[in-house]
């Protein structure tokens, strides 16, 4: 499946106002023959991905986003972040393959670029200020702290130094626990912002950062990613007594986060001027998850790079090829 795909998903799932949760109940099956249109897309967004919205403290969310307010035009991604093969509790033997930071770091960043790609898919309409933009941003360097360049030298593919089969009980650095990204914005060493401001929720974490960052670039709202990717061999699982195949995981969650000064204005045009909450709020979120089968468990001999991206690797690169034509 295209991540091109995957993504435009996101923002196709329909919903109804009000506190709902809606989609996400049908299960979708990973084939790498298959193309969509955008037409097909529209017809299984609403059912594949997870959408829901919450009221917020004040108003309702059919007024503050009526035909009669500003419409979101104007958008950019603030956070992105990757969970990829995490290994907090050292190396087991259903994991076999791992990256290091730098490999972490170059697929999180292909990740990106793949969201830059997608959005022209959603209508000629929509205006998207790209991540290379946001990340020059001067106030955006003003929270948080920065981020490690694990790219000494200019490169945008995998390499046997990048991803690779490591013997289990053998430990990783703690650097490829903390997941290298393209931008980071967080407060503190081990909480992610994305996972403090997903969700269909009002949020007062990094409420002045989404302030800022939206008066600099013009923007009506940001977008927050969090991407989870790990793959495993085949085996029973201990808690559950359930067989899983060999295969690669994506856990995607997405928000639109409206800046608190835009949701004032909001209310103002409803007549409400007093006692307005200091809060960003969430327009709408979305979950998705996706199973690739791979092969794994290989003989000692197999274990190279090549078979690495020919049964790791390709099945994304054949779908992102897309992009190119």
């Amino acid at each position: 499946m295209s991540f091109r795909f995957y993504i435009t998903f996101f923002f196709l799932a329909s919903c109804s106002m009000g506190v709902v949760k809606n989609g996400g109940d049908r299960s979708y099956q990973y084939d790498v023959y298959s193309d969509y249109s955008i037409d097909d897309l529209r017809q299984l967004s609403p059912s594949v991905v997870a959408s829901s919205i919450r009221d917020p403290q004040m108003s309702t969310h059919s007024q503050l986003f009526s035909e009669n307010q500003k419409q979101l035009r104007k958008i950019g991604i603030l956070v992105f972040e990757s969970v990829i093969q995490e290994t907090r509790s050292g190396l087991s033997g259903e994991d076999k393959v791992y990256l290091s930071e730098q490999g972490k770091q170059l697929l999180t960043e292909r990740f990106l670029s793949i969201w830059d790609q997608s959005f022209p898919l959603l209508g000629t309409e929509l205006v998207y200020v790209s991540s290379q933009k946001i990340k020059k941003s001067k106030t955006l360097k003003l929270y948080g702290s920065e981020v490690t360049d694990y790219i000494k030298v200019k490169r945008h593919s995998l390499g046997p130094d990048d991803i690779f089969y490591l013997p289990p009980g053998k430990l990783t650095p703690t650097a490829t626990l903390m997941n290298p990204r393209g931008m980071r914005d967080l407060s503190l060493a081990l909480v992610s912002a994305s996972e403090l401001m997903l969700g269909p929720k009002f949020s007062e974490h990094m409420k002045h950062a989404v302030i800022d960052v939206s008066k600099e670039f013009g923007l009506d709202a940001v977008i927050i990613v969090s991407n989870n990717i790990f793959w495993t061999a085949s085996h029973i699982d201990k808690k559950t007594g359930d067989f899983l195949p060999e295969q690669v995981s994506f856990n995607l969650s997405s928000s639109v986060l409206i800046p608190m000064n835009q949701y004032h204005e909001r209310l103002n045009n409803l007549g409400l001027s007093r006692d307005l909450p200091r809060t960003t709020i969430a327009y709408k979120t979305y979950d998705a998850k996706l199973q690739i089968p791979v092969l794994l468990t290989v003989s000692e001999q197999e274990q190279t790079f090549n078979h690495i991206e020919s049964e790791l690797l390709d099945p994304q690169k054949k779908r992102i090829k897309i992009f190119h034509r």
